[in-house]
């Protein structure tokens, strides 16, 4: 199979982070912001749910390129993504969620927020201003933001006050702090963090992202339905769609996670974030994806059909050299740099993949590149060297016909699944 003309398989997206600093003057966290690309409309995303996953999913991964471990992310949410469930697909040990001040404290609301508080999330209300409405939140949050600027001292101190009385310390956040003045008079009052223009504004971040497919989203939409889902059947989605597994192998590269082990196949991942939060992070992935124009790539076709390839020849044991969900890791994602458009050195620093992963695209002696290439000679039709490698490799070529065979049928079908 030879690709000749492709679509492109990556969108850019934008965030912005602003710095959140302590009372000693050191950097406690920073916000995470939707941010639209000024010069492209195309990007523009008006919808708030879309917007809020989009910064929860893509924007997060991208900003663990510059986090500290210990530093917190504060990202919004809106009142449906909360009754959802949606903050759950982050780490709680560094996710702040923030809570719209003008939500109203309904009592399927509340019972969520107490969830995700005895789970270990951090909560702060944003645009606080002590109505009585926002006061019924206090026994759930954390923090409460209050923007101060165009506010007296007095009014501030008024708003401050709303939060006394309560069984538990309530953190305070002045926002939009504009000088230094403003942050002693704060200090004095109490306050805790400060956000705004005097430390820092807002840096605008770009990433790329590959686009999922709509076949994933339809089986992973469809097996949320299942009473009783299974490793396995989230296992098997995930490997049907490059741009779900580099996701989450960015994900786990986040500093959060502090992981030290090299992932070596997508159920290794998934071992390793756990079902429960992958379940809720997948659903965001999914969701933020439906504010982009998906097509059918033939960069995702020949990689899948590569891994489906390598990985069935290891179930037949002509390869014994790795097991075969590493291969169908390895094959899936050996044209992630064309998919993406960046060097392959970059991409593999953003991945935790094995030492033998990685080696197999940077050393083309190395037993995993001699895989690929065979695989590529089968694409290319190179009958000299596929009887070269076979022989090399000690590979039997009817196996490598049934095989080859198999995984263009299974490709076929997944992409005819996708119209």
């Amino acid at each position: 199979m030879i690709v000749t003309e492709m679509n492109p398989v990556f969108e850019y997206f934008y965030v912005a982070r602003q710095p959140i600093f302590d009372n000693s003057g050191k950097i406690w966290g920073h916000e995470l912001l939707y941010h639209s690309d000024s010069n492209d409309p195309t990007v523009e995303i008006t919808n708030d749910n879309i917007a809020s996953l989009c910064v929860a999913t893509s924007g997060f991964t991208t900003f663990q390129l510059f986090q500290v471990a210990s530093h917190k992310i504060c990202i919004k949410f809106t009142e449906t993504l909360i009754l959802d469930g949606s903050p759950r697909g982050l780490p709680p040990s560094i996710a702040v969620i923030e809570i719209p001040g003008e939500i109203f404290p309904s009592t399927p609301l509340i019972e969520v927020l107490a969830d995700l508080k005895d789970e270990g999330y951090t909560l702060a209300l944003t645009t606080y201003v002590g109505t009585e409405t926002q006061n019924k939140l206090l026994d759930y949050v954390d923090i409460v933001k209050v923007d101060v600027s165009g506010k007296s001292i007095q009014e501030i101190q008024e708003i401050f006050a709303c939060t006394q009385g309560e069984d538990k310390t309530i953190l305070k956040l002045a926002d939009r702090v504009e000088n230094r003045e403003a942050v002693q008079e704060l200090r004095a009052l109490g306050c805790d963090f400060y956000q705004g223009p005097f430390f820092a504004k807002p840096v605008k971040l770009r990433g790329r992202n590959l686009k999922p497919t709509e076949i994933s989203k339809f089986r992973i939409m469809q097996a949320f339905e299942t009473p009783d889902l299974k490793v396995e059947t989230i296992t098997e989605i995930i490997k049907a769609d490059p741009s779900i597994t580099y996701q989450l192998l960015k994900l786990l590269n986040s500093v959060v996670y502090g992981f030290t082990v090299r992932i070596e196949s997508v159920k290794h991942a998934i071992n390793l974030i756990g079902l429960k939060q992958l379940v809720y992070w997948l659903r965001m992935v999914v969701m933020a994806s439906l504010s982009g124009k998906n097509q059918t790539p033939e960069l995702y076709i020949l990689g899948l059909t590569r891994g489906r390839f390598l990985e069935e020849l290891a179930r037949n044991g002509e390869i014994k050299a790795a097991n075969p969900e590493t291969l169908f890791l390895f094959g899936m994602l050996s044209l992630i740099e064309s998919m993406l458009e960046m060097p392959m050195e970059m991409i593999l620093e953003e991945l935790p993949l094995s030492h033998e992963i990685k080696n197999g695209y940077r050393d083309v002696n190395s037993i995993y590149s001699k895989y690929l290439q065979l695989a590529i000679a089968i694409e290319n039709f190179d009958l000299r060297k596929i009887d070269r490698m076979c022989s090399q490799l000690g590979i039997n070529k009817k196996a490598v016909a049934m095989a080859s065979s198999n995984s263009i049928a299974w490709a076929n079908t997944m992409v005819r699944s996708m119209g």
